[in-house]
């Protein structure tokens, strides 16, 4: 309740003051945009602290590499729209069957590429780097997996059996000692579908290909089922955190899973995606590139996940039947539409989605008596009471959110890091006098 105390006043500054009368979303948008044109010091005072409250220290400026924007993963993507649509209203992130605890953050990372991954002996045993030091040490750290890209292509049979290793490397390999590798996961690769019947249309997604490295010609392979292999990396992630410079990467290898060999370079089954290959389109690799996602809790949602402290006295006395009181007026406390635009706001350069949100806002007169239906309390009721009778002695109780709901941001941080955050108590459900 506190955290929305605070916004609205935050955002009624950033958006202009409401006018006596309520105007539609569109026209208070309209006159906070001219009214924002110049940076005046209260804007700037509530743009900080509107930032505060999600949890942001200054507004994130993407770094734009010409004109493209940066990509956003599918996988972030699919767990923002996944958490729009569940329903439920909880800053934690709806993620069954994962160890995420009350994870309310997700952070993607790619592979930082180097020169020598072109030089790179095998595809199936490759190291992947990832930068994770943007990760606040302020937040904790829950889960992290690490994402693989999995193909079947068109006249793949069952092949070999294939299993899938992660390494954490604790230590490089020296000249005089192999690298020290710690197995943090271990996963079968997924077995080829099942043959598309002759009369069923087959959905298939044609991709060309390199045939071999320096062979200097294309083949044409057809893509007939792809899937995503999570690995958990969570003991890996949380050590180069607190020891940055022993980031030395992820070690993946692919091995036959009977014999524990290197698989055949080559051979038929799945392939997995752990760098790109020559000649490969830039557009095709943002999507199959390994991905690792860091899941965190920054602490803030913590007071709404503990119970409500009851006192006594503190809910509203039912009303007998017999009592006939005064038609409220009109203009009585209720909620009113507020609908918060980040491109008008001038966020809309580092937030992905959504592009605005209805974020509502309480106003009205809370009359004498105060009516059954203003979702009032016992001390409210008795200070409408005290200042009937002297107006001096209180005031009037206030028009006030009773019920929040959370939502979601996707959005961009300094590093072009693609982050998904839950917060709490963002929009007004309903409204009361208190």
């Amino acid at each position: 309740m506190l955290a929305s105390q605070l916004l609205l006043p935050l955002l009624v500054l950033l958006l202009s003051p409401p006018a006596p009368a309520p105007a539609p979303a569109p026209a208070l948008i309209a006159a906070a945009a001219a009214a924002a044109a110049p940076a005046a010091p209260e804007v700037r005072a509530a743009e900080e602290g509107l930032l505060a409250l999600l949890g942001l220290r200054r507004r994130p400026r993407p770094r734009r590499r010409g004109a493209d924007p940066p990509h956003v993963p599918q996988a972030m993507l699919d767990l923002y729209h996944r958490q729009r649509a569940s329903g439920r209203d909880s800053a934690a992130l709806p993620l069954p069957g994962r160890l995420t605890r009350h994870a309310n953050t997700v952070r993607s990372f790619v592979h930082v590429e180097r020169d020598a991954d072109a030089s790179a002996p095998s595809e199936h045993r490759f190291r992947l780097s990832f930068d994770v030091r943007s990760i606040p040490a302020t937040e904790a750290l829950t889960a992290a997996e690490l994402r693989l890209a999995v193909r079947h292509h068109a006249g793949d049979g069952p092949g070999e059996a294939r299993r899938v290793l992660v390494h954490d490397v604790v230590r490089p390999a020296r000249r005089d000692s192999p690298p020290l590798l710690r197995l943090l996961d271990t996963r079968l690769l997924p077995p080829p579908p099942a043959p598309t019947p002759p009369h069923a249309p087959a959905r298939r997604r044609r991709q060309r290909r390199r045939a071999g490295a320096g062979s200097g010609r294309e083949d044409e392979e057809e893509v007939v089922a792809e899937a995503v292999l999570e690995l958990d990396v969570l003991p890996a992630v949380k050590r180069w955190r607190e020891t940055p410079r022993g980031n030395h990467g992820l070690l993946v290898e692919v091995t036959l899973a009977e014999a524990q060999a290197p698989a055949t370079e080559g051979g038929a089954g799945a392939r997995v995606r752990l760098r790109r290959a020559a000649g490969e389109a830039h557009a095709d690799w943002l999507r199959v590139r390994p991905l690792l996602l860091a899941y965190t809790d920054d602490g803030r949602n913590a007071r709404a996940r503990a119970p409500p402290a009851r006192h006594g006295g503190g809910g509203r006395a039912k009303r007998g039947s017999g009592h006939r009181f005064k038609p409220a007026p009109r203009d009585t406390c209720r909620r009113r539409p507020l609908y918060v635009d980040f491109a008008d706001v001038g966020w809309s350069d580092w937030i992905v989605a959504p592009q605005g949100y209805d974020a509502f806002y309480c106003q009205g007169e809370c009359p004498f008596p105060l009516p059954a239906h203003m979702n009032t309390t016992n001390h409210a009721v008795v200070q409408t009471l005290v200042h009937s009778l002297n107006p001096s002695a209180a005031p009037r109780p206030c028009c006030v959110p009773t019920q929040l709901s959370s939502i979601s941001l996707l959005f961009l941080d300094d590093e072009d890091k693609v982050v998904l955050k839950n917060y709490q108590d963002m929009a007004v459900i309903g409204c009361g006098c208190r």
